[in-house]
């Protein structure tokens, strides 16, 4: 079994799955039959930075992580007592009653451990799916409210990492960004960030976009 059973792994193939769109439409327009019309902004958001930085996603998986280290102490322990017993069993001839009955406590134990093994791996792999679409209804939330007060047409989902020429994975991502140049004014990423931190009670200094909106209460 690796350590923290593979959950920094998962993240990666959780958040590809629970965020894999390219596009935010804005559900819920002001009133209805409402159409996007021309002048009608389109802003940005990096939901990726978002995720990174989010402090309640944050606090669910160092919770998770704690999680994980306690069932791999268990593991541990299982594991130390088994080498005993398989140490012992060297002390029986093989095929008397005592060596038959340790060999198969020790095969039934084994057997357990293995179980144990795979239902915590699924249990923490569910459980970091759960965190991670509870995070994403969220920060979906924050969009919405902010696209629908400000009229919005669209909020589209983008990367603004900057590029590292020393990195071929990072000039790669940057060849394939859909938005190529931007306006700073429509990154709305610390805006969406910092309210959902602030409800939190986690101060934030990031700057914010120049959008006519008050925070939401």
């Amino acid at each position: 079994m690796s350590t923290r059973y593979g959950l920094t792994a998962c993240a990666g193939m959780v958040l590809a799955g629970v965020i894999g769109v390219s596009v935010l439409l804005a559900q819920n327009p002001a009133s209805p039959g409402v159409q996007p019309l021309a002048g009608q902004p389109i802003y940005l958001l990096d939901i990726n930075y978002v995720f990174e930085n989010y402090s309640k996603l944050k606090a669910m998986r160092e919770q998770l992580q704690n999680e994980a280290q306690r069932a791999e102490q268990v593991v541990k322990e299982r594991r130390e007592a088994i080498r005993r017993m398989q140490e012992e069993l060297e002390n029986f001839r093989p095929g008397t009653p005592d060596y038959k009955k340790l060999e198969e406590e020790i095969t039934t134990r084994v057997a357990d451990l293995n179980v144990y093994v795979a239902k915590q791996r699924k249990e923490f792999m569910q459980q970091e799916s759960r965190d991670y679409f509870t995070v994403y209804q969220e920060v979906m939330d924050e969009v919405n409210y902010f696209a629908t007060q400000n009229r919005a047409a669209l909020v589209l989902r983008f990367d603004r990492k900057r590029v590292d020429p020393e990195m071929p994975d990072s000039v790669v991502r940057a060849l394939n960004r859909q938005v190529i140049w931007n306006n700073v004014g429509l990154d709305v990423t610390d805006y969406i960030l910092n309210n959902l931190n602030r409800r939190l009670g986690v101060s934030d200094s990031r700057s914010r976009p120049s959008v006519p909106l008050a925070p939401r209460q």
